[in-house]
């Protein structure tokens, strides 16, 4: 068995993307008997899982959250989780280093000390600056793809999660060795909804008879919100009683997205209710006739998508990389990027659910076969396996 230093540059725990796919990580690795170093910010829920010890970076004054994708508060952790990094690398002694996104460089000196590092990337480095219009001068782009090729250089293995991000790191460096162990659902999610609460939120909500789509994540705009909102405009002529809970947000983020429904007129089809509990989201996806991810940026496949699988609803999805290298039409309605035709997707899925039922059973085999909790595991201890071989 291996002695592992895993680095998440995210708050852990949190139930979002990155942090819930670390706790899986933590979770095969420990149960196969490695011995499981965690170090991560000084931010974030408990988490018990045996076998782990959680490493955190010193707090700085002032940061109690991080919001998702860059910040200076972010940066700021980084460095302070360099430290850490540097100090255990110094002091202990570790077979593999397991770095999650941009904490690849800071585990660069591991190699000096003997470990071998393993890259995990959830998305590339240089397209979330790009997206995010953080970074858009090419001669700067050009510098993270740089040390981006210089972590794959320097590592045993790429972790990826999706066909197109494996395809992305070999055009980057040819000869890496590459792992792409797509996400598990989330373990919430793995418990069948209670008829009785989806029956009492619908009536707390003042739903009941309106045919319902359902959106879960955060209120980022690449998860194509503002599409949505477009779609639902036109899914409102022609369907008069539909609406669209979107389960996700806090703060700012929330009551940005309420003051554009609002201005739109969309205040009585789309019901903004911010984050919930991971708990309950059966129930919440439950409540809808169909659930929808409008996304419009980005190649890789988002989390909620395995969960939205286990759902028993109809999928109405972009048809972008981001959605096709896990769906297709066998399992889901796949549309267009445009208001138009993800307005038709809800329309038929909406007006006929019992019409779509096969596809939302096609969805669940698929997820339960391919994308497990077990085949999760199975893949990552295939690649801890061949870097300790190697």
């Amino acid at each position: 068995m291996a002695r592992v230093l895993l680095i998440a540059p995210q708050p852990f725990y949190e139930p979002r993307g990155t942090p819930i796919n670390v706790r899986q990580m933590c979770r095969a690795l420990c149960a196969a008997g490695h011995e499981v170093e965690l170090a991560t910010y000084p931010i974030g829920q408990p988490v018990a899982i045996p076998g782990l010890r959680i490493r955190r970076a010193l707090p700085i004054p002032g940061i109690r959250e991080v919001p998702i994708g860059f910040s200076l508060r972010k940066l700021a952790l980084d460095l302070s989780l360099a430290l850490l990094v540097l100090r255990l690398l110094l002091f202990r002694r570790y077979d593999v280093v397991h770095a999650v996104e941009e904490a690849a460089l800071l585990a660069l000196p591991c190699t000096w000390f003997g470990a071998r590092l393993i890259y995990d990337l959830d998305s590339l480095i240089s397209d979330q600056l790009r997206y995010s219009g953080v970074l858009e001068a090419p001669w700067l782009l050009a510098r993270v793809r740089a040390l981006e090729r210089l972590a794959l250089r320097r590592s045993r293995a790429a972790i990826t999660v999706c066909r197109s991000l494996s395809d992305a790191v070999r055009a980057l460096h040819p000869s890496a060795q590459v792992f792409q162990i797509e996400d598990a659902p989330l373990d919430e999610t793995l418990r069948e909804p209670e008829p009785a609460r989806v029956e009492a939120l619908r009536q707390e909500l003042g739903l009941v008879g309106r045919p319902l789509a359902v959106y879960t994540g955060n209120l980022e705009g690449y998860q194509g919100l503002e599409l949505l909102l477009d779609a639902m405009q036109r899914v409102a002529q022609q369907l008069p009683d539909a609406a669209c809970v979107v389960v996700g947000g806090a703060g700012a983020s929330l009551a940005a997205f309420r003051a554009a429904l609002a201005a739109r007129g969309l205040a009585d089809h789309v019901l903004a209710v911010g984050a919930q509990p991971p708990d309950e989201i059966s129930e919440w996806m439950a409540l809808g006739h169909a659930l929808v991810s409008p996304r419009t940026q980005g190649e890789n496949t988002p989390l909620k998508l395995y969960t939205y699988m286990r759902a028993l609803r109809p999928i109405v999805a972009t048809k972008l990389a981001t959605h096709t290298q896990v769906l297709d039409p066998s399992c889901a309605l796949l549309c267009e990027p445009d208001a138009d035709a993800l307005a038709a997707g809800l329309c038929a899925a909406l007006a006929e659910p019992a019409a779509h039922r096969g596809l939302a059973l096609a969805a669940r085999k698929r997820v339960e076969d391919e994308y497990s909790a077990e085949a999760f595991a199975r893949k990552l201890l295939a690649a801890y396996a061949s870097v300790l071989r190697g």
